[in-house]
C-alpha cells in the first residue's frame, strides 16, 4: 500500500515537472525568437551604419568619437540695467514700457513663464518681433523697447561675437552643452556697472542658429533649459515659448516621422505643435535667449539624434573639431550641399553596445532552452518507464 503511495506521488512530482519544463521551453523559443529578431535587425543596421559614404555629403560615426566637439558661433548682446521705478506709479507707465533689463535689485519680481510675448514667425531679418499692445509689470516687452534685445543700439546693448561648444555624447547619441553658471560676457562690463552681488555680468542676450539635416526617423529631438526668456524656432516658426522671467524650465521638441513637430515639458507630455516641416530634408533651429535678472543664470542645449550641418573648412582640422554652417551676422545664409558635410553623433558605438547585449541575452536563453528540454526529456522518459 506504501508502495503505490510512493509510486503516485513520484508520477505527480514528474507530470508537474513535465508541465514546468513545456511552459519554461515555450517561452524560452518565443525569447529567442524575439532576440534573434532584434539582434538580426541592429547587426543590418550597424553594418549600413559602417559602411556609409562618408567622402562627399554625409559625415557619419567614422568621424565621430567621443571626443567630438562641434562649435556654434553666438551673437551676444550686453543689456544695460534700467533705472528702478514704482511700478504701482500709474505716472509711471512710460518708464515701465521702456523697462527690459534687471529687475530683482528693485525689490519686485514675478517669477514665471510668459508665453506669446513674441510672434509665431520671425521677421524678415530673422528675429522674433514682440507682440504688440501688452505691458506687463514685470516683463517690460514692446516692439519699440524689443530692439535692443538681439540689435546693437547706442546706450542700451552692445554686440560681442562669441560662441558655445556642444560635445558628443557616444552613451546618449547627441550633442550637449550644459551650463549651470553661464556667464558668457563676464570679461566684458560695456557699461561699467556695478556688477551683480555673484560679480557675475548677468544682463545679457544671445541668439544663434544650428542648420541640420531633417532625418524623419522619429528619433530626432532638443531640449532646452534656461532662464529666463528663451524662445527656439524652426526655420521661421516658433516651436519652444519660454518666455518671462523665470527660473531654469525645461522644454523638448521632436521631429515625427511625418515632419510634424511636438513640443512639451518633457517626452512624455509631447503635443503638436501645428508646425510640419516638409518640401526639404534641411532646416535651421534658431534659439534666442535673455538673462533679464541678476539672480542665478543656467543654460543647457541637448541635440538629440540630429545631423548638425558643419563647415568642410572645420572639418579638415586635426583636433577632431567642426564649426556649425551658420552665421549669425547673415542669418539668411546657410551653406548649401558642397560647402559642407553633415555630421551626426556616433550610432555605431551604441548598436554595437545593443548587439553585445542581445547576444549575451540569446545566449543566456540558449542554456535556459536547454535546461528545459533536458527536464522534458527525463520526466517524459521516467513517465514511460513508470508506465511500464
Amino acid at each position: 500500500m506504501m508502495d503505490k503511495r510512493k509510486k503516485k506521488q513520484k508520477n505527480a512530482k514528474v507530470k508537474y515537472l513535465f508541465i514546468f519544463g513545456a511552459i519554461l521551453l515555450a517561452i524560452t523559443i518565443v525569447g529567442v525568437g524575439v532576440t534573434l529578431f532584434s539582434l538580426s535587425s541592429t547587426m543590418r543596421n550597424l553594418s549600413n551604419e559602417i559602411s556609409q559614404d562618408t567622402t562627399d555629403v554625409m559625415l557619419t560615426s567614422a568621424g565621430v568619437g567621443e571626443d567630438f566637439t562641434t562649435t556654434i558661433p553666438v551673437a551676444y548682446y550686453d543689456q544695460k540695467s534700467d533705472e528702478c521705478i514704482n511700478i504701482y506709479d500709474s505716472n509711471s507707465n512710460d518708464l515701465l514700457s521702456s523697462r527690459q533689463f534687471e529687475w530683482e535689485s528693485c525689490d519686485y519680481r514675478k517669477s514665471e513663464i510668459e508665453k506669446e510675448l513674441v510672434e509665431p514667425k520671425l521677421d524678415d531679418q530673422y528675429l522674433p518681433v514682440a507682440v504688440g499692445g501688452r505691458l506687463l509689470s514685470n516683463r517690460g516687452i514692446n516692439k519699440e523697447g524689443f530692439k535692443r534685445w538681439f540689435n546693437q543700439v547706442d546706450g542700451k546693448s552692445k554686440n560681442y561675437a562669441g560662441s558655445i561648444v556642444l560635445n558628443h555624447d557616444d552613451e546618449a547619441i547627441s550633442f550637449k552643452f550644459e551650463d549651470n553658471d553661464f556667464y558668457p560676457l563676464d570679461n566684458y562690463n560695456t557699461w561699467n556697472e556695478k556688477l551683480s552681488y555673484d560679480n557675475h555680468n548677468h544682463l545679457f542676450t544671445m541668439n544663434f542658429g544650428i542648420p541640420f539635416h531633417i532625418n524623419f526617423d522619429g528619433n530626432e529631438k532638443l531640449k532646452i533649459t534656461a532662464d529666463d526668456d528663451t524662445w527656439v524656432f524652426i526655420n521661421e516658426n516658433l516651436v519652444l515659448d519660454m518666455g518671462g522671467i523665470h527660473d531654469a524650465s525645461t522644454s523638448v521638441f521632436k521631429i515625427m516621422e511625418n515632419g510634424e513637430v511636438y513640443t512639451g515639458v518633457d517626452e512624455g507630455s509631447l503635443a503638436y505643435s501645428g508646425v510640419t516641416l516638409a518640401g526639404s530634408d534641411s532646416a535651421v533651429v534658431r534659439i534666442f535667449h535673455a538673462d533679464r535678472n541678476s539672480k542665478n543664470s543656467v543654460f543647457k542645449l541637448e541635440l538629440v539624434n540630429m545631423s548638425l550641418n558643419v563647415s568642410k573648412a572645420s572639418l579638415a582640422q586635426a583636433d577632431n573639431t567642426a564649426e556649425v554652417a551658420y552665421n549669425p551676422e547673415d542669418p539668411s545664409y546657410v551653406a548649401p550641399l558642397g560647402e559642407s558635410l553633415y555630421v551626426r553623433p556616433n550610432y555605431s558605438n551604441a548598436m554595437a553596445m545593443m548587439v553585445t547585449t542581445q547576444s549575451t541575452i540569446l545566449g543566456v536563453l540558449m542554456i535556459v532552452a536547454v535546461v528545459a528540454i533536458s527536464v522534458v526529456w527525463r520526466c517524459s522518459r521516467r513517465g514511460r518507464n513508470s508506465a511500464k
